[in-house]
């Protein structure tokens, strides 16, 4: 090969490596804008300012007991009668998780000492799991931060949007060129889940309005199905739940509450 040959072939290799080099950091700087504006478009308590809140929950009892009225209307008045004396709080700040918190209901047997205490344990369970699921798209963001390490590929006209939290949690997310969330799969060595959310716009971002979810277990008896909506209040500014409604299954078994939210107070 002739010198200037040699020449002209390390110049187009160099000129290659360039032209590469910047198509990597335009792909990047690509990727960066779109979760950039994917997360600006989302409502977020953290960016409104909140630092935590407070509500009283009132369960629609009438609608838990409403298979047991048909079989046992005198039983069912002496149930929510009852259970109308249960008091349930929730508090959640900008990091964490909610904290339920109840008076407690004295006892006049066993069987009704055990019955209040799967009520108890019922409550925090259902009021945690949904804060759970509801925090990630109403306090700080869906989606992970815009100069981490996350990988962003286009499927027709969606995006899906992979990425790893902590060790063992991968997350998928499936979202519309507009960026509206379609859906949102995570898997765990313990459990994997499927969640299509709702939303509706407001001025400060997109609003979580419910969402239908699945849970899938290690076993049979592990798998939820849900569905879920959401109307809310403002609290000193702030987008805050209203009424619950949630219904689905358990292990097959199907179950329907609904939960209202009052006295709600929320702090900058």
């Amino acid at each position: 090969m002739k010198p200037s040959m040699v020449r002209g072939v390390s110049v187009c290799s160099a000129l290659l490596g360039l032209f590469f080099l910047a198509a990597t950091s335009a792909a990047a700087a690509d990727k960066q804008d779109v979760v950039t504006r994917a997360r600006s478009g989302y409502y977020s308590l953290q960016k409104q300012g909140m630092s935590q809140f407070q509500c009283d929950l009132v369960p629609n009892w009438e609608a838990v007991l409403a298979d047991t009225r048909k079989a046992d209307p005198k039983g069912a008045d002496r149930a929510i009668d009852l259970l109308r004396q249960l008091q349930f709080t929730v508090s959640m700040g900008t990091t964490g998780s909610a904290k339920v918190t109840h008076n407690t209901v004295s006892p006049t047997n066993d069987k009704m000492a055990e019955g209040l205490n799967q009520i108890y344990g019922g409550m925090e369970q259902m009021v945690s799991g949904f804060f759970d699921t509801w925090s990630p798209f109403m306090i700080g963001s869906p989606f992970p931060d815009a100069k981490g390490n996350y990988e962003l590929s286009e499927q027709g006209d969606l995006w899906n949007l992979s990425y790893r939290e902590g060790a063992s949690t991968d997350v998928v997310t499936t979202m519309t060129k507009t960026l509206v969330i379609r859906e949102l799969q995570v898997k765990t060595p313990q459990f994997s889940s499927s969640l299509r959310p709702r939303f509706t716009d407001s001025a400060q971002g997109r609003l979580l309005t419910g969402y239908e979810a699945d849970y899938v277990g290690q076993s049979p008896n592990e798998t939820t199905h849900l569905l879920v909506g959401i109307a809310y209040q403002t609290v000193n500014g702030f987008q805050l739940p209203q009424k619950l409604d949630l219904a689905g299954s358990y292990g097959g078994t199907p179950f329907q509450v609904q939960v209202t939210f009052s006295g709600c107070k929320a702090s900058r």
